[in-house]
């Protein structure tokens, strides 16, 4: 391989590297341009209530360390 051959492929790996930031940030500009409130979410589901039979997680000692977790 020449040295030619060498800094055309270093430099369309660079180049290739520099459209990936670029077309990021493109986009990254482009999503954050909008006025969502993103620390003011609410869930849009209505799940309903777990039955009262449901198994809850014990609360307390850990058994073998959790082991079986």
């Amino acid at each position: 391989m020449s040295v030619r051959a060498a800094l055309l492929g270093a430099l369309a790996v660079c180049a290739a590297a520099a459209a990936a930031v670029f077309l990021n940030l493109l986009l990254l500009g482009h999503a954050s341009a909008r006025n969502d409130p993103v620390g003011r979410l609410t869930p849009r589901a209505n799940l309903p209530v777990a039955p009262q039979w449901t198994i809850r997680p014990a609360h307390g000692h850990v058994n073998d360390e959790g082991a079986d977790d």
